[in-house]
């Protein structure tokens, strides 16, 4: 999905969606404590992820690896975590701070 703004009520909780903000890539999970808004860049070398639906995870199709919904390295080759962003959402979309 390349967009360039995400309503916070289209991400169903327990999902993921992997898009656009301005011209940031961003990767959003809703959590049961909220929103968990990631930069999608894969650490490893720079691609960037997909949600996986079945396995609730963020997927880098480029070398395999794989992080949790928080953004934390489940698989390598990357070894650190996908970078946390601030946001807040006005009239129902999400604004990177």
């Amino acid at each position: 999905m390349s967009i360039s703004s995400i309503k916070a009520a289209n991400i169903p909780p327990g999902s993921g969606v992997a898009g656009q903000i301005g011209d940031r890539p961003v990767a959003i999970y809703n959590s049961v404590e909220g929103l968990i808004v990631l930069e999608n860049i894969c650490t490893h070398m720079g691609c960037e992820t997909d949600w996986n639906p079945a396995e609730e995870t963020w997927d880098c199709p480029c070398h395999g690896s794989r992080y949790h919904p928080d953004g934390t390295v489940l698989r390598g080759p990357a070894a650190q975590a996908l970078t946390k962003l601030g946001y807040s959402i006005q009239d129902g979309e999400i604004v990177l701070d």
